[in-house]
């Protein structure tokens, strides 16, 4: 019994240790924003994923687009583009520099914010 519980409390802590080594991996994963109003819908999803071993990151942003004539929604666009960044973990922005733009992270949130628009973590 004793070994048992020796055996768990070492399991317990290399998963912490596990855990908080990863933390600066917590930018990757699938974020979703939607957005409608009276002349449109627009639904954009980010997937962040890690690119080699220093910082960088490759997003790939989905985009769906609906406009609203006279009532009516019309057909949907879809756009689909590519940026590399890297990633500073101080300030938690994700700068690309292609772009000119930066993702900044907000971990407690499960969010991030791209410009003006806020997305939220919908899966690892």
């Amino acid at each position: 019994m004793k070994e048992l519980k020796y055996q768990l409390g070492c399991c317990l802590a290399a998963l912490v240790l596990f855990a908080s080594c990863n933390r600066g991996d917590a930018v990757t994963g699938t974020y979703a924003s939607q957005e409608s109003g009276e002349y449109s819908i627009s639904r954009d999803t980010l997937v962040i994923i890690p690119y080699g071993d220093q910082g960088d990151y490759q997003v790939i942003r989905k985009s769906a687009f609906q406009t609203i004539r006279a009532g009516k929604l019309q057909a949907t666009e879809h756009k689909i583009r590519e940026y590399m960044g890297k990633y500073d973990s101080k300030l938690r922005v994700l700068l690309m520099d292609a772009a000119g733009k930066k993702i900044t992270f907000f971990p407690g949130k499960n969010s991030l914010l791209l410009m003006q628009r806020e997305y939220h973590k919908v899966a690892e």
